[in-house]
């Protein structure tokens, strides 16, 4: 990401620009002259006023001397561009960091090695080969110059294979995350270019299941520009988003590149951000750990040492934010909460950023600022692609896309699309789609599309390490849930208690056994089967920046096992007063622990089969009962039916009955009564770690 800084003129005073070191905004270039221009703030107006006669001051693309200010001006002083924001008087200038004019370098190749430095990927040696391959005909030589480059750090095609060595051959080129590098003749050359990524889409058609919902879509987006996707309700637009993020599929005529690269490829789909209608975020979290838990799965180990906390300032800044870094999410409103989940996927610096419905629930006052801030993002270089009922999206937006009953029914510009629907109104344009509209549309729209393919190659990205911090992450809304933790000790406390009343030391150490165990059970499933399915749609957008999902399993079993073996311990501390043995502790707690590891990965495997939290919930008596009814307690083994029997053999309770009843029986416990119990568990993990990897994969 191109850095930036924001700058707030005071109306007081005149903010004077130019290359001197007494302005207000300085400016190191000599294309900038000494003084270029001041801004005055006259009769409730900004005014920009050039100063310069042999320097460049634009306004919107056009040549100024004097001109009047309005929101998301943008203005070129020399090479550099700033980005106007107005609110009454208070003025923001989002500034660019890079020059606008093409940063190009020229090196030319020679057979001896030469540094080179590329943008976004960094330090690299360069030199010319020459390859010869005879020709059929006869001794006849081929030649052609071809650039070889060696990169200081591994880089990654479009599929994820790494590499630290590519060759180039006479006119062609290779994209970078930042910049295009070719060859012409005897010189490669290095052009520097915004990250963001174009967007092209031919003949798309969009399945869910067997169910066709989009039918012969077609588009280009450069990049850097904003698209709006329209329609009724129903007619395929977030079908259209749900398709790119995955979850939607297309068949085998479908054509959709982003950056030239197509959208399934692993690295440039780590490259997305994709922000639902309501994104999902984590109400026990502040803004800070948000925003910086979308820096952990994007952006680069060393870069985020290095950076993180320099982009969260900035962002903060951006969509403001600064003085809410510390609030609890579920404290927002719902455009902080929208303007919070972009900016944690801005973290690691998309190409290209996908929304569906950002506006919808927000009063007018939010809709604005958020339309202000995509705006800027595109201006930084972003490519955004946006579904809206929004006539304040319309106004940001440089290309529409019209959707009626699942075909295209226009692309062009907005105001291409008001004079195609005879309507000047933003509002009524949603009324004039017809279907005679559309085939008219079908019937006029000649345009010539063409697959560009591109060899794309991206730095590579080594994320944090994801275990410890999982587990911490997941401990701080554990614990910041006042009802969830009185629950954790008050639960097995009462339970304990209540048990402790019933049992002697004349109960059956059958009965006290089993009732620990129902309870071990009851305490590992109910704190496991709600761990995936609440953080589902979190989670397929982190697995699908390449977090790692057997990590990230793993830490969501950490917490539920050890708090089982703690409130089970609690309920044992209570009963244990009331029976005579006194089996020691090691022991105790190697039982307890095979307990709630099979029970853990069991409820995690059901999280992650559910489609939401009632429907895991419902699950919970479904998993309780065979522990009660095949575990040997009530009827004997040696007394069930043959299928019961075959049942039993994978009911862990059964083995954990039998463990803890030989402890307490003070008896010598068999082995393989903890093996197959953990057995059990491996299993679960591993088909659950199967399914949550899946959740990555595009459709």
């Amino acid at each position: 990401m191109f850095p930036f800084r924001l700058v707030n003129p005071d109306p007081s005073k005149p903010f004077t620009i130019g290359r001197k070191s007494d302005n207000v905004l300085q400016f190191d270039n000599l294309m900038v002259s000494r003084y270029h221009a001041v801004l005055n703030f006259t009769d409730g107006k900004w005014i920009l006023q050039s100063l310069t006669q042999n320097s460049i001051t634009m306004l919107n693309g056009k040549d100024v001397t004097t001109a009047v200010l309005n929101d998301g001006d943008v203005i070129l002083i020399g090479p550099r561009q700033l980005r106007a924001t107005l609110r009454g008087a208070d003025l923001t200038l989002l500034i660019m960091e890079r020059e606008a004019e093409s940063d190009m370098q020229t090196v030319t190749l020679t057979t001896e090695w030469r540094e080179v430095e590329i943008p976004g990927i960094g330090k690299a040696k360069c030199r010319r080969i020459v390859s010869r391959e005879a020709r059929s005909s006869g001794s006849a030589e081929c030649r052609e110059n071809r650039a070889e480059i060696k990169f200081a750090k591994a880089i990654v095609d479009e599929g994820g294979k790494r590499t630290r060595t590519i060759t180039i051959a006479s006119g062609d080129a290779c994209r970078f995350e930042s910049a295009v590098v070719g060859v012409r003749n005897n010189d490669l050359l290095i052009e520097a270019q915004n990250s963001g990524f174009d967007v092209f889409a031919q003949n798309v058609n969009v399945f869910a299941g067997k169910k066709q919902l989009l039918k012969g879509i077609d588009f280009e987006l450069p990049a850097g520009e904003i698209l709006a996707i329209i329609g009724r309700s129903g007619q395929g637009k977030s079908s259209l988003l749900k398709m790119i993020q995955g979850i939607n599929s297309c068949d085998k005529q479908s054509i959709v590149r982003i950056g030239g690269v197509d959208y399934r490829k692993n690295e440039i789909r780590r490259r997305i951000a994709i922000l639902p209608q309501d994104p999902p975020l984590r109400p026990e979290l502040t803004v800070e750990e948000t925003i910086l838990d979308g820096a952990r799965s994007s952006m680069d180990v060393r870069n985020f040492k290095q950076d993180a906390l320099a982009r969260l300032e900035k962002f903060c800044e951006l969509f403001g934010l600064s003085g809410r870094k510390h609030n609890l999410v579920k404290t927002l409103s719902g455009g902080e909460m929208r303007r919070v989940a972009l900016a944690r996927e801005l973290m690691g610096n998309p190409g290209l950023v996908i929304l569906d419905e950002p506006l919808s629930g927000l009063d007018p006052y939010n809709s604005r600022i958020l339309c202000t801030h995509l705006k800027q993002l595109a201006f930084l270089g972003h490519t955004i692609i946006l579904t809206t009922h929004s006539y304040e999206a319309l106004q940001i937006a440089n290309k529409v896309l019209v959707l009626h009953q699942g075909e295209e029914a226009f692309f062009g510009t907005v105001q291409a699309a008001y004079m195609h629907f005879n309507t000047n109104d933003p509002q009524a344009l949603l009324t004039s789609i017809t279907q005679s509209k559309a085939a008219e549309f079908h019937e006029s729209y000649k345009h010539e599309q063409k697959v560009r393919d591109s060899k794309y190659y991206f730095e590579r990205t080594k994320l944090p390490r994801n275990f410890a911090y999982t587990v911490c992450l997941t401990a701080k809304q554990w614990f910041r849930d006042k009802g969830r933790i009185a629950a954790l000790f008050v639960q097995p406390a009462i339970i304990g208690f209540l048990l402790s009343q019933i049992f002697s030391d004349q109960s059956s150490l059958w009965t006290v056994a089993f009732a620990i165990i129902l309870c071990a059970n009851w305490f590992a499933l109910s704190l496991s089967i709600r761990e995936i399915v609440q953080e589902k749609d979190i989670l397929r957008d982190k697995f699908r920046r390449g977090v790692s999902a057997l990590s990230t399993l793993t830490a969501k079993c950490t917490l539920p096992i050890i708090f089982t073996m703690m409130q089970t311990a609690i309920v044992y501390a209570f009963i244990s007063s009331r029976i005579s043995p006194t089996p020691h502790l090691a022991l105790i707690a190697c039982v307890f622990a095979c307990i709630a590891v099979p029970a853990t990965t069991v409820g995690l495997f059901t999280s992650t089969l559910a489609k939401n939290t009632s429907q895991a919930n419902a699950f919970l008596p479904l998993l309780i009962i065979p522990q009660v009814a095949l575990a040997g307690a009530l009827v004997p083994l040696d007394q069930m039916q043959p299928i019961g029997r075959a049942l039993s053999s994978v009911i862990w309770s059964r083995y954990n009955q039998a463990s803890l009843l030989n402890i307490l029986l003070e008896r010598k416990d068999d082995i393989f009564n903890a093996i197959f119990a953990i057995a059990i568990a491996l299993s679960f993990y591993i088909v659950t770690a199967i399914l949550l990897h899946k959740l990555k994969k595009p459709r």
